[in-house]
């Protein structure tokens, strides 16, 4: 990302909080999914969050609703997947950051931990990590989905899948395995 579009000046914030209304433009969406298999949707999206210091670390609630396109993963039509979700992070000032030598203890109840440098936080990085953790492994345009229709030249004869009656050439391994399933008895 060139610019970020989502920035929280430090010096704006204090204990009793403030809240921000952003909107999450397409080209945004465009950029920041352009190395996934997500894109932006007819519509963009919002971001409303509320930030409070406490100290030198500044709490972040936020809540996104944005439109993906992603394509169904059974027929490749587009599908538009509609996002809403909570954000919870807490950002600290970039030299509190923990050394990579340095063990980090990661607590399941632990809220989401990010770093700040300068005087604002940058909440892009998250937004985009939530998009793209909310969005579904397997798309499908529907839960009925058929999928891509096989040409019939392309298709198996009926008696691969079909309940026609077997290849006379297989009747030796019928035998077998009636066989063997009886001693198995």
């Amino acid at each position: 990302f060139s610019m970020s579009a989502f920035v929280l000046q430090i010096q704006d914030l204090d204990e009793s909080g403030k809240d921000w209304n952003f909107a999450i433009g397409k080209e945004w969406l465009a950029s920041a999914l352009s190395d996934s298999e997500l894109g932006p949707g007819s519509e963009g999206g919002r971001l409303r969050v509320h930030a409070q210091r406490n100290g030198m670390d500044v709490l972040v609630q936020g809540h996104i609703t944005a439109q993906l396109a992603a394509a169904c993963a059974r027929c490749l039509k587009d599908v538009e997947l509609d996002v809403d979700l909570a954000m919870t992070a807490l950002f600290s000032p970039a030299h509190t950051r923990p050394d990579d030598d340095e063990e980090i203890e990661v607590r399941l109840d632990e809220v989401n931990r990010d770093y700040y440098g300068g005087s604002e936080v940058e909440l892009d990085p998250m937004v985009r990590e939530h998009l793209l953790l909310e969005a579904p492994m397997k798309p499908l345009c529907s839960e009925g989905c058929e999928g891509i229709a096989v040409p019939e030249h392309l298709r198996p004869p009926d008696e691969v899948f079909g309940d026609a009656a077997p290849d006379a050439r297989f009747a030796p391994l019928l035998k077998l395995k009636e066989a063997l399933t009886k001693n198995e008895e």
